[in-house]
C-alpha cells in the first residue's frame, strides 16, 4: 500500500517568515540496509549513499518544543479527530522516550506553539487554504507537514495536518511520521528493506514506533 504523504519544505529567509519552497517529492530510492551514517544523511538532507545532500540539515535549537492540536473543522469527523488526538499523545511519548536531547510538550491552549496540528475539512489530493503556517495551494496527501527555518538552519516553526479522509488504520503511522518529520527528518525512504522497519518508509504505514535506525537518527540529531 502506497503511503500518501504530502511533504513540503520551506526556509525562513527573512524575519517576516517569507517562505520559498525548496523541495517536494517522493522518497529517496536506495536498496538494502543502509549504514547508520547513510541512513542519517538520507533522512536529514536527502543524500543517497556516497552522494551530496539535497538540502541543509535543520533542527530545533531548544531542548523542549511545544505542540498544540487546533480545534477541528466543524465538518471533520468527530471520531477521527478524537483518534488523531490520542495518536498524537502516543507519538509524543514515542519520541520523548527515545532517549534524545529533545522533548515535545503538548498544550492545546497555546496560541503560538512551535508545532501546530490542524484537522481541516480537506481530503487527500486537495489543496491547502487558510491553514496556519502552510501556504495556500499545496496539494496534500493523507498527512502533510511544512517547516520554517532560519539562516542558521534552526527550525523556527512547523505545521502538520491530517486529512479528513484518512483510513483509521493508517492514523497511528501517519501521525507519528508527520511529527517525526517536523523534527528535521525531511526525506522519506523508498526501499523495500525499510517497509515495516522505519517510520520514514515511503511505501508502508506499518511502523508505529521509534526504534532501530529511526531512534539512532533522532539521538544523533539531538544528542
Amino acid at each position: 500500500m502506497t503511503k500518501a504523504i504530502g511533504l513540503a519544505l520551506a526556509a525562513c529567509l527573512a524575519a517576516g517568515l517569507v517562505a520559498l519552497p525548496l523541495w517536494a517529492g517522493d522518497g529517496v530510492m536506495t536498496e538494502g540496509k543502509l549504514s547508520d551514517k547513510d541512513f542519517f544523511r538520507l533522512a536529514t538532507c536527502g543524500a543517497t549513499p556516497g552522494g551530496d545532500c539535497d538540502g541543509p540539515v535543520v533542527k530545533w535549537a531548544a531542548p523542549e518544543i511545544t505542540l498544540a492540536l487546533a480545534a477541528a473543522h466543524r465538518r471533520y469527523p468527530r471520531d477521527l479527530a478524537a483518534r488523531v488526538s490520542r495518536e498524537l499523545d502516543r507519538a509524543i511519548a514515542q519520541i520523548n522516550g527515545a532517549g534524545a536531547g529533545l522533548r515535545i510538550r503538548r498544550d492545546d491552549t497555546l496560541r503560538d506553539p512551535d508545532i501546530i496540528v490542524s484537522l481541516p475539512a480537506i481530503s487527500e489530493g486537495e489543496t491547502t487554504r487558510n491553514i496556519p503556517r502552510i501556504p495556500n495551494g499545496q496539494v496534500i496527501g493523507v498527512g502533510f507537514m511544512w517547516l520554517w527555518w532560519n539562516e542558521q538552519a534552526e527550525i523556527t516553526g512547523a505545521s502538520m495536518l491530517i486529512s479528513e479522509d484518512i483510513q483509521p488504520r493508517d492514523v497511528p503511522s501517519v501521525v507519528l511520521e508527520e511529527l517525526f518529520q517536523c523534527l528535521g527528518f525531511l526525506y522519506d525512504i523508498e526501499n523495500r528493506y525499510y517497509e515495516g522497519r522505519s517510520i520514514l518508509s515511503q511505501d508502508s504505514n506499518e511502523t508505529t514506533t521509534i526504534a532501530g535506525q529511526d531512534r539512532m537518527a533522532l539521538r544523533r540529531l539531538y544528542p
